[in-house]
């Protein structure tokens, strides 16, 4: 028994000595004792930031500034990031502690600061000068803090203040790849340049005004002359620009980094004229490498830059011909008319217009003339045909389809289009220009919705416009 109570007696003494101990000399995430002041400033006075010399595990950086410009060493020349920069030197100009650990100074290791994470020169307008060590994260604060040294005294301050002393080079760059979109500006002309295909041009046509809005027309030029899409000014020009990139993946490439990048030789470049609000031409381009794993490198003019971006910013990588010429089937304008004939099957229908726009006016219909308001909401019925498909070659053989509908504009300069609809499939329409000039494909239920349009026009009953 006396044994056993001697051997608690050891016990209690060694858990009183750790105790001690632990007190005395405290845990790694121990901080000392406060300097009862709740802010410390690096400086005496706010300053004015005037150069920064960083090293860190990122290559580090040095940034001068001359005349409220901001000049970075290495990369004279290259779009720098404004507002990172600005963010920089306000920071350090106005350091602030958030409170001092009094003896850190002895225990540098126990806060990262014997390795800093980083190391800044920080110069000041008026020649002041401070060297800032970054250490590790303060482990347990409900805002984010760092450890730092200055003028041989340990601090804590918000990572926020000294977060940009962990960039390299790369972050100071900006990411701006195409300017920010303005509704003044007007596409003049889009060039997609294909490793795999010819180029796609497509240049601005004219404007016209309806129903109170500007309409902007465009006409593909290559690789065929034929008229572009009418949503390319809603849904495709506007995700060209504002295009950011995610990150920078070389600065001044080499050879062969331009090489292994992709950017050597181009899967896609794209070119893009335009105007501003004041006329201004302007232009910018991108080359871009062939997508891989969901990412492009990415060249923006002639800028020494190779970035990344996902697959998915770039939608413009996906326009092809097809996508880009318009699906609309046919839609002369309406004054070029003199004659308009529509059969299907044993039924036929001969409008014969003249004047049309005129105080003459006079449209007919199988000799009974047609009121030109109704007729105008039919027309606008038949020109609405839009193409799921338009082709240009590899047409389907005709002689074995049965054809459904022909329609056959005759217009007053004495030319004329025939357009010829066959079913094709079931619910499906092939319909084919001027005997094999072009073809489409296009759902039955417009060309019955026309159908049965015009059957009611004939009929001497009012057509109400559907837009």
């Amino acid at each position: 028994m006396k044994r056993q109570w001697i051997m608690a007696g050891v016990i209690c003494l060694c858990l009183a000595f750790l105790g001690v101990a632990w007190f005395m000399l405290g845990s790694p995430e121990d901080t000392g004792e406060d300097s009862g002041e709740t802010e410390i400033a690096a400086w005496a006075n706010e300053e004015t930031v005037q150069a920064v010399q960083v090293e860190n595990d990122q290559g580090g950086y040095t940034l001068r500034w001359t005349e409220e410009e901001a000049e970075a060493e290495g990369m004279e020349g290259l779009p720098l990031d404004t507002d990172t920069i600005e963010d920089i030197r306000d920071s350090l100009g106005s350091l602030t502690a958030i409170r001092e650990i009094t003896d850190g100074q002895g225990r540098l290791a126990d806060f990262g600061l014997e390795e800093p994470a980083a190391q800044a020169e920080i110069t000041a307008e008026d020649g002041d000068s401070l060297t800032l060590l970054v250490g590790d994260e303060v482990p347990d604060e409900e805002t984010s803090s760092r450890y730092v040294s200055w003028e041989n005294r340990v601090f804590t301050v918000e990572s926020s203040q000294i977060e940009g002393l962990l960039y390299g080079n790369a972050s100071l760059l900006s990411r701006e790849l195409t300017p920010d979109s303005d509704e003044n500006f007007l596409v003049t002309r889009v060039a997609i340049s294909r490793q795999d295909g010819e180029d796609i041009v497509i240049e601005y046509s004219d404007s016209q005004e309806l129903a109170g809005y500007t309409v902007n027309s465009y006409q593909m030029v290559s690789p065929r002359e034929y008229p572009a899409d009418s949503g390319l000014a809603e849904d495709v020009f506007p995700g060209l620009f504002g295009l950011e990139a995610d990150s920078v993946t070389a600065i001044h490439p080499s050879d062969q980094e331009k090489e292994n990048l992709g950017t050597a030789s181009p899967w896609r470049t794209l070119q893009v004229d335009y105007t501003d609000g004041e006329g201004e031409e302007h232009s910018f381009s991108l080359a871009v490498s062939q997508p891989e794993n969901g990412v492009v490198s990415v060249v923006s003019g002639e800028t020494d830059i190779i970035y990344q971006c996902s697959e998915e910013d770039m939608s413009w990588l996906d326009e092809t011909e097809e996508t880009l010429v318009s699906h609309t089937v046919l839609a002369p304008d309406i004054k070029t008319l003199a004659e308009l004939e529509i059969t299907a099957g044993e039924e036929q229908y001969v409008f014969r217009l003249q004047n049309v726009g005129e105080d003459d006016e006079k449209i007919t219909c199988g000799g009974e003339e047609t009121d030109g308001s109704s007729f105008r909401s039919f027309y606008y019925t038949l020109i609405g045909f839009s193409a799921d498909d338009v082709l240009f070659e590899n047409f389907p053989d005709t002689a074995s389809l049965t054809e459904t509908v022909r329609v056959r504009y005759v217009y007053t300069d004495g030319t004329e289009d025939v357009l010829a609809c066959y079913e094709e499939a079931p619910r499906q329409i092939y319909a084919e220009l001027n005997q094999g000039e072009r073809g489409f494909r296009l759902t039955a239920t417009q060309v019955e919705t026309m159908l049965e349009t015009v059957q009611r026009l004939a009929a001497g009953e009012e057509i109400e416009a559907r837009y």
